[in-house]
């Protein structure tokens, strides 16, 4: 089974309280500092929790006052299921979800993309290139590229089950890309991905996407592990 991550955790306890009644609506929540010796994590793993709490609109964060509970929150199912997907589905797990997923649409894209949607991946792996190679961010370019491989694959159930996960999907690739090495990589996966879309291989374009979230998994392990040993620092 897979080791929970310490920012899991937290942001697990943060949740419980706030359902427990611990902290209402609108109250105080103590420092990162003091979450960080109450719960005997290191900082990060609380600001990250935090911050997934935040994007929810379950937390307030107001530079140089704190971080509140917010008065109004959200329907209590949808609170609830967004902090249930949360709680269970990690990283890793997402990783492995595209590892289902993406190989099968990158080779529907190459049976079915029509010859513009072929190009604009093609321009769009170029541009990735260009911006890695400049070291430049190129997080936009790499969200566009597997839209346009999802949308190239005219199936709108495939299309929706990715939708279901971007907000996740764009935090996971952020992580993947602070990653030494990975933002070459991806790159280069990208644009080896994009021809054969292009030269409409659909067998190469599986295998390529396949190898690409494969190697993205091997390296997310790392960083868990990585994780832990920084953690047991922070201490």
């Amino acid at each position: 089974m897979r080791k929970q991550l310490t920012y899991e955790a937290v942001y697990e306890e943060i949740k419980r309280r706030i359902r427990a009644g611990v902290w209402k609506p609108g109250d105080r929540l103590p420092t990162l500092e003091e979450l960080t010796s109450e719960l005997n994590v290191g900082i990060s793993s609380v600001r990250e929790a935090v911050r997934i709490l935040h994007k929810q609109k379950i937390l307030l964060v107001e530079q140089g006052r704190g971080t509140y509970v917010r008065e109004e929150l959200p329907a209590r199912e949808v609170v609830d299921e967004h902090l249930h997907f949360l709680e269970q589905a990690s990283w890793l797990q997402l990783a492995e979800a595209r590892l289902v997923i993406e190989p099968e649409l990158a080779a529907l894209a190459a049976d079915k993309a029509t010859t513009a949607e072929a190009d604009e991946i093609v321009r769009t792996a170029k541009r990735m290139q260009k911006k890695q190679q400049a070291g430049e961010d190129f997080l936009k370019e790499d969200l566009s590229f597997h839209r346009l491989i999802a949308k190239a694959s005219h199936n709108e159930v495939l299309v929706n089950m990715i939708r279901v996960i971007s907000d996740q999907l764009v935090d996971s690739r952020r992580l993947t890309m602070a990653l030494p090495g990975m933002d070459e990589k991806a790159a280069s996966f990208h644009a080896l991905i994009a021809g054969a879309v292009a030269s409409r291989n659909p067998q190469q374009a599986r295998e390529l996407m396949r190898l690409h979230i494969q190697d993205m998994i091997r390296e997310l392990t790392g960083a868990v592990d990585g994780e832990a040993s920084e953690e047991r620092k922070d201490r």
